[in-house]
């Protein structure tokens, strides 16, 4: 089983990436003016890639059931989470998409080595 926290961490960021796709809250996070032209596209892929890569991981360590139950829930739960964020420290966006994949990390060594 994978821990939910782990989902957690995951999904909000899966969520702050599909919000700084948006141009107001990139700019938010990044100031006037640092809109790249792919970095729309770029965070869309990466939101989507780490919604998918945590609900393969949930599905793989619980099955279809509870994994896809999990990540429904988390995905409820990360939303409003990346809400709060841009309205407490939008400057920390960034830094919540790279400790994302820094969990995807965690949860895929967590596989290959059985502690998950």
């Amino acid at each position: 089983m994978i821990p939910l926290l782990l989902l957690l961490i995951i999904g909000t960021s899966a969520a702050t990436a599909l919000a700084l796709a948006m141009p107001r809250h990139h700019e938010q996070a990044h100031g006037r003016g640092a809109m790249i032209r792919r970095q729309p596209v770029r965070r869309r892929l990466e939101g989507w890639g780490l919604i998918l890569i945590a609900a393969g991981l949930a599905v793989f360590t619980d099955g279809w059931g509870r994994g896809l139950v999990e990540v429904a829930g988390v995905a409820g739960l990360a939303a409003p989470l990346a809400a709060g964020l841009f309205a407490w420290r939008p400057a920390w966006a960034g830094r919540v998409v790279v400790g994302g994949w820094l969990a995807v990390v965690a949860g895929l060594c967590g596989l290959v080595f059985g502690l998950a």
